[in-house]
């Protein structure tokens, strides 16, 4: 699976999905946090940050 845009190859149609996202500037991952208008490109991102939250909620 090669990127139109850059020419790079994928095994995986997903990675090139994901990968299409860094030339669209698209964000489709939001974090539903209240309060927090935060998206990401890669969902792994996401779950990454909303950690954060669950971190600051047990230390309060």
């Amino acid at each position: 699976y090669r990127c139109t845009h850059c020419g790079k190859r994928f095994a995986r149609p997903s990675s090139l999905n994901t990968h299409i996202y860094s030339h669209t500037g698209e964000k489709p991952f939001e974090c539903e946090e209240e309060g927090c208008n935060r998206r990401f490109s890669v969902l792994s991102n996401l779950r990454r940050h909303a950690k954060l939250h669950v971190r600051s909620q047990r230390g309060r």
